[in-house]
């Protein structure tokens, strides 16, 4: 309560905090451009299909067991920490790249087809991850969990996939790595709606008109 406003890029978040009597406003996360000019600009996509985060099971056990399904689908290849917490059989371990941070997880985005997201369980069904922003920003056809608020910053089947489950990811995977038109359709769509409508600047806008409102309210 020593706090004026609240900011989250949570959705189911901002009633919580005012039900506390806290001011709180929702503003999605987003991406700079700027990242993808530094990233391998123009470069081939040789990537068939990339996961760039944790994979220790201890943390992540639902996303853990679904990359490990997406294995048996395609040629996924696996950037990320945790990796020493699998099980000895996990055939994620045969597909770890290593770690990649800072611009060399750009870097690896930038040359994916497609990058498979997964949310951790505080999203709570939500869309709200940067992998949303990065893989789009980078030009890589995203494919992330079916959401209730997907469709605010991405048009479903048009500019992302967006799976329900286990099984439809896998079939999505290999649809979407058989149908280059597709997925270069959608990666392209997805790319430039992140440009567009999900940039830094594009948010400070976002957030001033927030703030100048509460501010008049106050004057």
């Amino acid at each position: 309560r020593r706090f004026n406003l609240l900011i989250t890029s949570f959705p189911h978040f901002v009633d919580r905090f005012r039900a506390l009597g806290v001011d709180a406003h929702y503003l999605p996360l987003a991406f700079d451009e700027r990242v993808a000019e530094l990233a391998r600009p123009d470069g081939e996509r040789d990537y068939p299909v990339v996961f760039v985060g944790g994979i220790d099971p201890r943390v992540h056990a639902a996303g853990t067991a679904l990359l490990e399904r997406v294995t048996d689908a395609a040629d996924l290849r696996v950037w990320g920490y945790g990796v020493d917490a699998l099980t000895p059989d996990s055939p994620l371990r045969s597909r770890f790249e290593g770690e990649a941070w800072g611009v060399d997880m750009y870097a690896v985005l930038a040359r994916a087809q497609i990058v498979v997201n997964r949310h951790i369980d505080v999203a709570e069904g939500f869309a709200n991850n940067m992998r949303l922003f990065e893989a789009t920003g980078c030009g890589a056809m995203l494919i992330t969990e079916a959401a209730p608020n997907l469709s605010d910053l991405f048009e479903p089947s048009r500019e992302v996939a967006s799976y329900s489950d286990p099984d439809e990811l896998v079939e999505m995977v290999r649809h979407y790595g058989r149908e280059r038109d597709e997925r270069v359709a959608i990666a392209e769509a997805g790319h430039e709606r992140t440009l567009r409508d999900h940039t830094y600047g594009r948010r400070i806008e976002q957030l001033a008109e927030v703030l100048e409102a509460r501010l008049s309210r106050r004057a």
